[in-house]
């Protein structure tokens, strides 16, 4: 099953107030030339069970999802307080993290700083307001705790040429998934160990070693 995209579908009960109007050349060309490029989307076919419409998505699915809604970089953020309100935060939380965007992680250097600050204080109206910052996930559920964090994991002892970014990337996703390496890394002022940031579930049974 097929279904076309377009972008100048109107909503319900709103009115076009251009209909009356008289377009131009070059807006009529560029209206049909769009319209002979709608975009079509292949649909989930919907099966019935016991009567009510299911669907089911493969954990792939669902991955490609997070990547265009832009959720691989979302971040959730709990206070300890429930006094504070989002219209509050919103203008001074992201100068508070450190982040660019306004209130939007788009960056992904913006995502990390943020996971930097796992538990923190928040100073507002002249109290501190304890919070957690948390890695968003398909799974996620605000009603429960979540066991997934960033965490920083040390590689001691390794060999000068291990220190690559390639190297060091893929011997810490044998943890979880690597999202940032420190800057004494970086800058090999710190030859004895090699710290990588990953994304982990806690629950899970995590090695302690290696072997290279």
């Amino acid at each position: 099953m097929f279904a076309h995209i377009s972008p100048w579908t109107l909503v319900v009960g709103e009115t076009n107030d251009n209909l009356n109007q008289q377009t131009s050349f070059a807006t009529r060309l560029t209206t049909n030339q769009a319209a002979q490029n709608l975009t079509k989307i292949q649909l989930k076919h919907i099966q019935y069970v016991h009567g009510e419409p299911t669907i089911q998505f493969t954990k792939g699915e669902r991955q490609v999802f997070t990547q265009e809604e832009g959720l691989h970089q979302a971040v959730i953020i709990k206070f300890s307080s429930d006094t504070l309100e989002v219209k509050d935060l919103r203008p001074v939380l992201p100068k508070h993290l450190g982040i660019k965007g306004n209130g939007i992680i788009d960056q992904y250097e913006d995502y990390v700083v943020a996971l930097s600050k796992s538990v923190s204080f928040f100073p507002f109206h002249g109290q501190q307001h304890l919070y957690r910052v948390f890695p968003w996930t398909i799974d996620f559920n605000s009603r429960e705790e979540t066991s997934m964090a960033a965490v920083w994991i040390l590689l001691p002892r390794l060999s000068p040429d291990l220190f690559a970014k390639r190297s060091l990337l893929s011997m810490a996703s044998a943890v979880g998934r690597p999202i940032a390496i420190d800057k004494a890394t970086q800058d090999k002022t710190r030859p004895s160990t090699a710290r990588v940031k990953v994304i982990l579930d806690l629950m899970d049974k995590l090695p302690k070693r290696m072997c290279l």
